[in-house]
């Protein structure tokens, strides 16, 4: 098995199209390398960027409500 995977893969695994992979990749929240031309992923660095997503989700803080005030 490669360790390396091309957009196409990447968006497989994802769940995403692959356009959407690239544009990722562009503005740097996908991590990947380009070799060249190429755009590449390393499979172990997806699936912890996905797992770092969903860690992330998950712990986001709770929304405090607001404070009831008084009414005059």
């Amino acid at each position: 098995m490669r360790e390396t995977i091309e957009a196409k893969e990447a968006a497989t695994i994802l769940g995403l199209s692959e356009w959407t992979v690239y544009d990722l990749a562009r503005r740097r929240v996908l991590p990947h390398v380009r070799v060249g031309r190429r755009v590449l992923f390393r499979r172990t660095s997806i699936l912890a960027w996905l797992e770092a997503q969903e860690v992330a989700s998950v712990a986001a803080p709770a929304v405090e409500s607001g404070r009831i005030r008084r009414l005059k």
